[in-house]
């Protein structure tokens, strides 16, 4: 039985979120919001890193991050936040629409320096 397919139908109560993080098959279950119930999780293991989402049928894996250490993990626990807001949220954006990834994030192409060549 997989860990996901082991979750109930259903949101997790804070308390149900407690019990998961003292299971032995992950080493960190957190709610991605203070909300109870909880609809978004975070679960770690020393390997990886699972977003999943609650979509009113049940529970699905939105976002899968491997890890390789302590600075590893931090990274693709934000990630999979990430990808559960997003999920959650009914957000298709991803990384590529990310402004702050845009050589120009500001939409000003006049301080553009691929444009200094024009000058």
């Amino acid at each position: 039985m997989s860990l996901l397919t082991s979750l109930p139908d259903r949101p997790l109560s804070a308390a149900a979120v407690a019990a998961l993080n003292r299971a032995d098959a992950v080493e960190l279950a957190v709610a991605v919001d203070d909300d109870d119930p909880a609809d978004g999780l975070l679960l770690a293991t020393d390997a990886w890193v699972k977003g999943l989402a609650f979509d009113g049928a049940g529970w699905s894996v939105v976002e899968t991050v491997g890890v390789d250490g302590a600075d590893d993990r931090y990274d693709a626990l934000r990630a999979c936040e990430t990808a559960v807001r997003a999920e959650r949220d009914g957000d298709d954006t991803d990384a590529s629409d990310d402004p702050s990834r845009d050589a120009d994030p500001d939409g000003d192409a006049s301080d553009d320096p691929a444009n200094d060549a024009d000058r």
